[in-house]
């Protein structure tokens, strides 16, 4: 075989294996789609009737998080399938007064999809740090291996619009092998922000700003926007 055919060969070998693979990562982006809000009903008895068809609760928090000494919940949901890359989304619920559960929002930006936490991805994502605290949901999620970044947000309900709004949001990207950090520390309420850089492990600077006090709903939350 002479140089030009043997280039020939490879060439097709290439080809013939790129397009399957492109295929299939057609195919698997083709499959993972936000939850459609819509999907989610207003009212439900349990909270099993806020899980859309090809979705299922991966974790569910119990807390009050509007001040009326009655259990809320919090769902992760994540696609149901066997492909690697799925969507995730949170629903937040409030029970009534006749137990019933009426949904308060839905964020399908919140939650990293299944693949999208680095070394730490697994079938059903990095598991999101869900707590209720005082009438906040605070969301923490962890992504990444060596160089990691930590994303923690913290959501109440406005009392103006009775939705759910950011009001705090700690982002921390560090190396674990020689310790270095970055803080960025943003509080919505009172409009503060405070960037703290570490030097194996030593804080070297802290600066504070003033940031907007904009409302931002939780729908509006992108994780990957961060």
């Amino acid at each position: 075989m002479n140089f030009k055919k043997a280039a020939l060969f490879i060439s097709g070998l290439v080809v013939s294996a790129t397009i399957p693979s492109m295929l299939t990562e057609t195919a698997i982006a083709q499959s993972v789609q936000p939850i459609n809000s819509n999907l989610v009903p207003v009212q439900g008895r349990t909270v099993q009737d806020f899980v859309p068809k090809g979705w299922r609760i991966q974790n569910r928090v119990d807390g009050d998080i509007n001040n009326d000494r009655r259990s809320d919940t919090v769902l992760a949901l994540v696609q149901t399938g066997t492909q690697f890359e799925r969507a995730r989304a949170l629903v937040v619920l409030v029970r009534q007064a006749n137990g019933t559960f009426r949904r308060l929002a839905v964020a399908d930006k919140l939650l990293l999809c299944s693949s999208c936490a680095g070394a730490l991805s697994s079938p059903d994502g990095a598991d999101a740090d869900i707590k209720i605290k005082s009438g906040v949901i605070i969301v923490s999620q962890l992504s990444g291996s060596r160089v990691a970044r930590e994303s923690v947000h913290r959501f109440w309900i406005d009392k103006s619009s009775g939705r759910l709004v950011l009001i705090g949001k700690d982002i921390l990207d560090y190396d674990r092998g020689n310790g270095d950090s970055t803080l960025v520390s943003s509080n919505y309420l009172t409009g503060q922000q405070i960037v703290e850089k570490s030097k194996a492990r030593r804080v070297v600077s802290t600066k504070k700003s003033a940031i907007p006090k904009s409302k931002q709903f939780i729908e509006t939350i992108n994780i990957e926007a961060d």
